[in-house]
């Protein structure tokens, strides 16, 4: 996920920063339990990377197109790779309980949710691996201290339609717009196991008013596991609008021609980061280590974004089908401390099917959606023309129906 960062005074104080002034004793002692912090920091032998066996992999992508780049992956370093799709808000309680219990046969996880990565890095559950390429990464793409996890590509969520289905002259220009009677039950959106679902409501809670989530519930809109599946309703005209489907869905329709149109709202686009990491007790670092090698360099970025049709965190890729990011307003989260803050990760224990409050107490002060459970805001920020106040809500359109 984007993000830009607190004023210096405030930064000096934060976790994150005492983190990277400790960084060296602090990762040596954490990562004692799963292997040799200095071990983590050397290059992958090659070698001993083909040898320690198929390498696995947790990804929040779409199968073939990471069956696509694992194929690429080990024509290029002669690693096996095996990966399955496990969306952040089921990846997280499993991984959590996993390496509390002693470890996970998972190596790596590629996550569409910054936050969730963030935890595991606050567990000290991910190795800090600062491979060749952390310089061609802003600083926004990446965890705090460096090393932990890096972004591999830059999601867009925007409003999608089938031309076909749809005339464009009643199409929504902005997110106020879905409101409108003619999209009731109309409305698609991913359930909130998607860590993209919570960056969506997250960069828009203070841009719309107040009561646009409880009105936006009013509208009854449906639920789906991936944008792929919002996609295909668009497509059988089974469903009128995709109130957010990741962009590259629409690069993908554009290559095989559907008549599949996108819609970057007045308002602005929410916009996040997919990121990267290794878990700590990875049994194949050598193989893990090439992996994350090889996703972030130049070469590694030009094929995943094209064979997924979406954005590189690097400043030195740009695929040709792809819109340039200068031409589309997005809204980012300014306060990364925040983001994390109001995830579930801190205020709950992870149990098998999602998230239960440790107390009475934490339930009231949470609002379960999907397989996640959301802090309720207390906090009133002062927003648009008049200033008046404007409570934050949770994101209503993300329940499960």
């Amino acid at each position: 996920m984007f993000r830009r960062h607190a004023p210096q005074s405030s930064i000096l104080t934060s976790r994150r920063r005492f983190l990277k002034g400790s960084a060296t004793i602090a990762a040596a002692s954490a990562l004692a339990p799963y292997g040799s912090f200095v071990a983590a920091q050397e290059r992958p032998n090659m070698e001993a990377a083909r040898k320690e066996g198929q390498l696995v992999l947790w990804h929040a992508d779409q199968d073939n197109d990471k069956v696509e780049f694992y194929k690429v992956f080990t024509e290029k370093t002669g690693i096996k790779a095996v990966g399955q799709r496990v969306l952040p808000g089921v990846a997280l309680p499993k991984l959590m309980a996993e390496m509390r219990a002693g470890g996970t046969e998972i190596d790596c996880y590629d996550s569409s949710d910054e936050g969730m990565m963030d935890e595991l890095q606050r567990q000290n559950f991910l190795m800090r691996y600062e491979h060749a390429h952390l310089g061609a990464f802003g600083r926004e793409f990446k965890s705090d201290p460096q090393g932990f996890w890096t972004a591999y590509f830059i999601n867009l969520n925007p409003m999608m339609y089938s031309a076909k289905h749809v005339a464009d002259d009643i199409a929504p220009k902005s997110w106020m717009d879905l409101l409108h009677p003619r999209w009731a039950g109309q409305l698609g959106f991913q359930t909130a196991a998607a860590g993209s679902q919570y960056v969506w409501w997250y960069n828009l809670r203070n841009v719309l008013p107040a009561d646009y989530w409880e009105k936006l519930r009013a509208q009854k809109p449906r639920a789906y596991a991936s944008s792929t599946q919002i996609v295909a309703d668009l497509l059988n005209g089974n469903l009128k609008m995709g109130g957010k489907v990741s962009a590259y869905q629409h690069v993908k329709g554009m290559r095989q021609g559907q008549d599949l149109k996108v819609i970057y709202p007045t308002e602005g686009t929410p916009t996040s980061s997919q990121v990267t990491g290794i878990l700590a007790s990875t049994k194949r670092p050598n193989a893990a280590k090439a992996y994350i090698d090889f996703i972030l360099s130049k070469e590694g970025q030009e094929i995943w974004n094209k064979i997924q049709g979406s954005h590189s965190a690097r400043a030195d890729v740009r695929v040709a089908d792809v819109p340039d990011l200068k031409n589309i307003k997005i809204l980012v989260a300014q306060d990364f401390k925040d983001f994390t803050a109001r995830a579930p990760h801190r205020v709950q224990h992870p149990v098998e099917q999602g998230y239960r409050p440790l107390s009475e107490a934490a339930s009231r002060k949470s609002l379960k959606i999907g397989k996640w459970r959301y802090p309720r805001p207390t906090r009133t920020h002062q927003v648009g023309r008049a200033g008046q106040s404007r409570q934050e809500k949770p994101p209503s359109a993300a329940r499960h129906h």
